[in-house]
């Protein structure tokens, strides 16, 4: 007689028979449950990129506009205290703008991932005078790859400068 069967006769078992359960519950997980498993995590992990793609092209926008922002009133700061004339160049369809000391290159920025859309001072330049007064008020729009716009606006005579997602009144 075999060890690990029971004898079908009687009610007890040898005492040296293994007794086995079978249990119709398995221990592993099935294919159709991983692969549910595997498309929900898909699910999600594509909804996060998607969601971090737009806040770091947000977050372009916003540290272009920032810097815009620095360079307009460091070029009035500029000006005023060293009694001479700076000049902001605008080359929207280059997506750069270039500051210079009266006639001297001092710096020339390139917007990486940001689109300078336009600007509405005369001819794309801007001047500010010796005693830091700007030549003119204007609006540089910015855009990124997602669409979103944000207008760096630079009132005159102050040069009071704002960055705002709305374009100004005026417009």
């Amino acid at each position: 007689m075999n060890k690990f069967c029971y004898q079908i006769n009687k009610n007890e078992r040898p005492k040296d028979t293994v007794m086995i359960h079978h249990n119709n519950h398995s221990q592993g997980f099935t294919l159709i449950e991983l692969m549910a498993g595997v498309a929900i995590i898909s699910l999600l992990l594509g909804l996060s990129f998607n969601g971090l793609s737009d806040l770091i092209q947000w977050s372009k926008l916003n540290s272009a506009a920032a810097k815009l922002s620095a360079d307009l009133k460091n070029s009035q700061s500029q000006a005023f205290y060293e009694g001479v004339y700076y000049k902001l160049q605008f080359w929207p369809s280059l997506d750069r703008y270039r500051i210079y000391k009266q006639t001297e290159l001092i710096n020339d920025i390139i917007l990486e991932d940001i689109d300078l859309f336009n600007t509405n001072f005369t001819d794309n330049n801007l001047y500010f005078y010796p005693n830091g007064v700007p030549s003119m008020g204007g609006t540089i729009t910015l855009k990124n790859k997602r669409g979103k716009t944000l207008y760096v606006i630079m009132t005159p005579v102050t040069a009071r400068v704002r960055v705002s997602p709305n374009p100004p009144e005026n417009w």
